[in-house]
């Protein structure tokens, strides 16, 4: 099999000659030379860019030979081209201007059409996928509603989300209707991708684990399955990942997504037995383990490789994005493990 064949029987739970491996925020990060090639643009200026979106793309690729290629992109591009001012400050996170808090506010957003106002997302896939060939699978994704709807009512990252749960609990309709101008929208975001040729697409609900499992279900997995069936019916696997989901496993998997991506703190044994063989299973090493000397994350990636051993469909990944400053030499023993032919 190769890589892309590889992927995707996995996403269907079908058999595979190795477990197929990516890393989440693997475009980027912690590597030398997307640090040189970040230099001089700002992040919003890299997805836009589609060349330089392309490059960062293909480094890790190139360096690590991944199974899987991610786009280069930002969850908040649907923000942006929705109307709002996105910035993404460095020791700040992003800024989004202004913050969605009243009707008049949520009715302001614009509806885009995704050819237009993100074809440069399409541009990139294309050159990537020029590059990959037939060989590698080449990923898409999109925020998850809550966490869109997070970022936009609260205008920037937040730790507890406050005003956004007092905006779902206080005035539920208005919540609602902001959650379904953001579905709306990003259909034709994802059809987007699809159609410049991402194998997968995988659905980023970064926020929704601070949601208890009754309101998740309540206010999240119909909006959530919607766009799981919309991408499904372009005829691609849909992953969907919720940091911080070890509550939600049931309510995930009744959205109808091909792989539920879990986080380091979902014992795998307790996923595989609460999932039922329904869904494909990815994650779920601690990112931070990253950190450790390389003799200690090998043994952690086979630990983790262990762990999945029987499961219908396992890709490895992360249990959240690589971060920044993970050391170069603990990040190719990973590799070097999860990845045999490296070897």
């Amino acid at each position: 099999m190769n890589s892309r064949e590889r992927f995707l029987a996995a996403a269907r739970r079908q058999p595979v000659d190795r477990t197929p491996a990516w890393m989440m925020r693997q475009a980027g990060r912690s590597l030398p030379e997307y640090r040189e090639l970040r230099s001089g643009h700002t992040f919003m200026e890299m997805c836009h860019r589609p060349e330089l979106a392309a490059e960062a793309t293909l480094q890790p690729i190139r360096r690590f030979g991944m199974d899987a290629a991610v786009i280069f992109c930002d969850i908040l591009v649907p923000a942006e081209a929705m109307g709002l001012a996105v910035s993404i400050e460095e020791g700040v996170g992003p800024l989004l201007d202004p913050p969605v808090r009243t009707a008049e506010d949520v009715e302001a957003l614009r509806d885009f059409d995704a050819t237009t106002a993100t074809g440069f997302l399409a541009e990139a896939l294309r050159l990537v996928r020029a590059e990959l060939g037939e060989e590698r699978a080449m990923l898409g994704f999109c925020g998850a509603p809550f966490t869109l709807a997070s970022y936009m009512v609260e205008g920037r990252s937040s730790r507890n989300y406050e005003t956004t749960k007092a905006l779902m609990l206080g005035q539920p309709e208005l919540f609602d209707r902001l959650v379904e101008r953001i579905v709306d929208n990003s259909l034709g975001y994802l059809a987007l991708q699809v159609e410049a040729g991402a194998d997968a697409i995988q659905i980023f609900d970064s926020w929704g684990g601070s949601l208890d499992a009754a309101t998740w279900r309540a206010r999240m997995q119909g909006p959530i399955t919607r766009m799981v069936r919309a991408t499904q019916d372009l005829g691609v696997p849909v992953i969907l990942y919720v940091n911080g989901c070890s509550h939600l496993l049931e309510a995930m998997v009744e959205t109808g997504a091909d792989v539920l991506s879990i986080d380091w703190r979902v014992d795998p044994v307790e996923a595989v037995r609460r999932t039922e063989g329904k869904v494909a299973l990815q994650g779920n090493m601690d990112p931070v383990a990253l950190f450790a000397p390389p003799d200690a994350v090998r043994r952690e990636a086979q630990r983790t490789l262990a762990a999945f051993e029987g499961a219908p469909g396992h890709i490895f990944n992360l249990g959240s994005g690589i971060l920044p400053k993970t050391p170069l030499e603990s990040t190719t023993a990973l590799w070097d493990t999860v990845l045999p032919e490296r070897g």
